[in-house]
């Protein structure tokens, strides 16, 4: 994890699952609102939408004009990590339940791919590259809604995975500390707002909006 001071504005993006129209759409309003902004993007880049290709292409080529942009881990981009580490067809079966081969035809892939084989090297190393978490200021950035006092960076694989796959917040804790948990993973129908907890996924995987959180403004923009 790397710790920041806080100030300045700051864009969090929820999940995006391979919706490439609505990340454009997102991005292009923001970058009118707040030229100078840094963001963060809360993971779940891939599956269920069917331009998983394109967001890569798009989020590499952000990555290039703006450096300081963080991109966290989700639990599917940890999940097709650990696919191709272990070339387990269960994994596989798995990842096809949740959502990859809406992946796996962004890239016209067919079924004799070899674990990351069927992405350009650019984009398995933005995946090879993605953070666990990011704390700014006062403000806790992670893929899914961790419980307060957690490391990610102490966690083995198998715990990463299941504090990414986590679905249980911790509203006592987080509204205890004094911080916020800024999060995606859980889709709802609107952003969840609550001390110490904001979550972002709003399922634009499964056709609805893509949200961002502008901080320290704490106000929401949808595509």
């Amino acid at each position: 994890m790397n710790m920041e001071t806080g100030g300045g504005t700051i864009f969090a993006v929820g999940d995006i699952h391979g919706r490439a129209d609505k990340l454009d759409a997102l991005l292009g309003r923001l970058q009118g609102l707040a030229p100078e902004a840094r963001y963060v993007f809360l993971g779940d880049y891939i599956d269920r939408g069917g331009q998983t290709r394109r967001v890569l292409e798009r989020l590499l080529a952000f990555k290039a004009k703006r450096p300081d942009t963080v991109f966290l881990m989700g639990n599917h981009e940890a999940a097709l990590l650990r696919y191709a580490t272990s070339q387990d067809p269960e994994e596989l079966r798995l990842l096809r339940a949740s959502g990859f081969q809406a992946t796996l035809d962004s890239y016209g892939a067919g079924p004799g791919f070899t674990g990351l084989d069927f992405m350009p090297g650019s984009h398995r190393d933005f995946l090879l590259g993605l953070e666990r978490w990011r704390r700014v200021g006062d403000y806790v950035f992670f893929h899914a809604p961790m419980p307060h006092g957690t490391d990610p960076d102490q966690a083995g694989p198998v715990a990463l995975e299941a504090l990414l796959g986590n679905r249980t917040p911790d509203p006592e804790g987080w509204a205890a500390s004094g911080e916020t948990l800024v999060f995606g993973h859980m889709p709802l129908e609107t952003p969840l707002v609550a001390p110490g907890l904001i979550g972002l996924d709003t399922g634009a995987g499964s056709g609805r909006v893509l949200t961002a959180l502008e901080l320290p403004e704490l106000r929401f923009h949808h595509a």
